[in-house]
């Protein structure tokens, strides 16, 4: 595996951020006991936001006929037009013209577009023209 897809793991060490946020079951009763059961506008919102990126995505996938090296190329082509990705791989293609030498797994790319904002419609509109 390349160091530039490492993923490095929580420490659980004294100081680590996973355990100095502890809550106490009786705090949990309590939070559980103060929530709303009836839908929210934010939660709402948050739904409209996961079918706007979702059709983002598809916007993206559109005529690559589920070919990494077209999807990978349009991935970086938004990257370079509109920076919606925090990627050093994608950052390293795009600065050393290596674009295939640099293409990630399928997987991977997946993952990068799971976390990728929903695009204005602009931009999809773009998309679907390139």
């Amino acid at each position: 595996m390349d160091d530039i897809d490492a993923i490095t793991p929580c420490t659980t060490g004294p100081s680590s951020p996973c355990t100095s946020t502890s809550v106490s079951l009786m705090q949990m009763d309590d939070l559980r006991s103060t929530r709303s059961t009836s839908p929210t506008p934010s939660s709402l919102r948050s739904s409209v936001d996961i079918d706007r990126q979702r059709a983002s995505v598809a916007a993206l996938e559109e005529g690559t006929n589920s070919d990494p090296d077209r999807l990978w190329k349009r991935m970086l082509a938004l990257q370079q037009k509109y920076g919606c990705y925090k990627s050093a791989r994608m950052e390293a293609a795009l600065s050393s013209g290596n674009v295939s030498r640099l293409r990630p797994s399928k997987a991977t790319l997946d993952l990068l577009n799971e976390n990728m904002a929903a695009l204005p419609e602009s931009v999809i509109a773009w998309l679907r023209g390139h």
